[in-house]
């Protein structure tokens, strides 16, 4: 099966393997019955031109970055593809949802849009006021803009954006050689063939959906089908009946999805479905875990889920997506050792490996100085490599912070075993507690694991405390719980584990009710957005409590 071709641009590419299958379905997008909209090869390039000869008529200079910003997949695909027919930079816009906060929402769009100064903003949103002429999507009806003198080009093919995990989302201009060079090389590593189906309810507004579930398979000619991630949150079902209804292959989902599938699908919903077509799932986005993963093994075995069907992999939106690759067919790639050097919050649970690097990745452990550090040594992970990104668009100062060298330096904290890298957590995100190196992922595994309180809404930061006069973790678990005669036993029980796995007393847990956490566009929790709406509350919700746990937690009747 052909791969890229590096001497034609991305939509040429996208094209030719389009073309050596007219007639089979590229796209298929599902709503929340499951009910498809297929999309043959031929008929999404020949709709996607025609929204691109309407939008040609805008008269926008080549290479003006456009923004496209619609709850509906189906738009976001064929704006993308329209922009490239015109020559211009599409960057695919977070939505608002019911998931996310409408006041953190409208800010973060806000800056992203003020950043990037676009020419122009495809969108059916209601309720955005843009710096830029607004067009509805599909018909991009109305009069031609005047072209705005202030409008810089974009010389890329797209804009993509970092998670905005740990504050503002930052562009990243993404240029033709480095998607290409992406595309081939982990289509390769990761041996896409012809028989190939993903299925996929990853936004297309992140990273890891955006190259991986739609420039990655239409650059080799292989069937997606999506759903719509909203409908996958509400009923995560869906993605195990696709799999079994289209007989998918291939899937990438972060760490915490696994745990959640395993969680919340009910037996009932299981009925008929079979998973094992499935020959890799792709595990990325957040630290890998052991337990993650094992959950959702023996939940969906019985279903003929395979053995050594998960894949580790390391990407971020600053190197287009991948840059590591690796599988645990053979459990290789689960190590029990912790990092070498100082003590820390690591405290022995199985780390599971993100793989090797890619052919052509130069991927090192380095100190704060910058030096590289020997192998299982905890430091920062810089990285040279094809896809890189130059830096930051219209960003020169988080440029000149990340960008140096000629590596890109992550934020991301890890360490390396022989050719074998894991990754802790951000750097940023560290915790110093009691002269302690604490994971904020690891207080938000431990919480996160006890009944009651929901899989991936956990977030752990420090603060402050003026009683003790040292800085304290805090632990916020969202729950049905919260405020209810029940909640006292599960602050309870959050307290003592933390105690067994970590051994630090200076913390403090609450439960929150559902909703109530930040989470970024790529659906991680934000732990600034949140951290800071926690401590801007006047009246902390009651529940709380320090560890170690002493007497009863107060409770508050519903």
């Amino acid at each position: 099966m052909r791969g890229p071709d590096p001497s034609l641009s991305l939509l040429e590419n996208f094209e030719a393997a389009a073309r050596r299958r007219p007639d089979l379905p590229a796209l298929t997008f599902l709503d929340a019955s499951l009910n498809p909209k297929v999309y043959t090869s031929e008929a999404l390039f020949s709709r996607a031109a025609e929204v691109g000869a309407r939008l040609r008529e805008r008269a926008l200079p080549p290479k003006t970055p456009v923004g496209v910003l619609s709850a509906s997949q189906e738009v976001q695909v064929l704006h993308f593809l329209a922009a490239l027919h015109c020559g211009l930079t599409p960057a695919v816009l977070t939505p608002p949802s019911r998931k996310l906060r409408r006041d953190y929402y409208m800010a973060s769009l806000a800056h992203v849009l003020e950043a990037c100064h676009f020419g122009a903003l495809l969108s059916d949103v209601d309720g955005v006021s843009a710096p830029c002429p607004t067009l509805a999507p599909w018909s991009c009806e109305g009069a031609p803009a005047a072209a705005d003198e202030g409008v810089l080009p974009a010389d890329g093919v797209f804009l993509q954006f970092s998670s905005g995990t740990t504050g503002h989302k930052k562009g990243v201009l993404v240029r033709e050689t480095a998607v290409l060079a992406q595309l081939s090389t982990y289509g390769e590593a990761i041996g896409l063939d012809a028989q190939d189906c993903i299925v996929s309810w990853l936004p297309l507004y992140h990273d890891m959906g955006f190259v991986a579930a739609l420039n990655l398979p239409l650059a080799w000619g292989v069937p997606v089908v999506m759903l719509n991630p909203l409908d996958w949150v509400a009923n995560p079902a869906l993605y195990l009946q696709a799999v079994s209804r289209y007989r998918g292959t291939l899937g990438w989902h972060p760490n915490f999805a696994y745990a959640f599938m395993a969680d919340r699908v009910p037996d009932a919903k299981l009925e008929g479905v079979s998973l094992g077509s499935l020959r890799g799932l792709v595990n990325c986005a957040e630290p890998v875990t052991r337990e993650s993963q094992e959950r959702f093994q023996r939940r969906f075995s019985p279903l003929g889920l395979r053995p050594g069907v998960f894949w580790g992999c390391y990407a971020m939106a600053e190197t287009t997506f991948a840059l590591t690759h690796g599988t645990s067919e053979r459990h290789e790639d689960i190590l029990e050792a912790r990092p070498d050097g100082p003590p820390s919050s690591l405290f022995g649970r199985p780390a599971v490996s993100v793989g090797r690097a890619l052919p052509g990745v130069d991927l090192v452990v380095v100190d704060e100085e910058g030096r590289t550090l020997p192998e299982g040594h905890l430091g920062e992970l810089a990285v040279r490599s094809p896809f890189n990104a130059e830096g930051y668009f219209r960003n020169p100062e988080a440029t000149a912070a990340a960008f140096r060298a000629g590596r890109y330096h992550t934020g991301d904290l890890g360490y390396r075993r022989g050719e074998r890298y894991f990754v802790c957590g951000r750097k940023k995100d560290l915790l110093i507690i009691g002269g302690v190196n604490v994971y904020p992922e690891d207080l938000e595994q431990v919480a996160g694991g006890v009944e009651g309180v929901h899989p991936g809404r956990v977030v752990a930061f420090s603060s402050f405390d003026a009683e003790t006069q040292t800085e304290a973790a805090t632990v916020l678990a969202e729950s049905d719980r919260a405020g209810g005669p029940e909640q006292r036993g599960v602050v309870i029980e959050i307290q003592q584990r933390l105690l067994a796995a970590l051994q630090i007393a200076s913390f403090k847990v609450h439960l929150v009710p559902e909703g109530s956490l930040i989470k970024s566009s790529s659906g991680k929790i934000a732990r600034a957005a949140s951290r800071d709406w926690w401590l801007a509350r006047t009246s902390p919700l009651e529940g709380g409590a320090s560890g170690p746990p002493r007497g009863d937690a107060p409770s508050r009747p519903r």
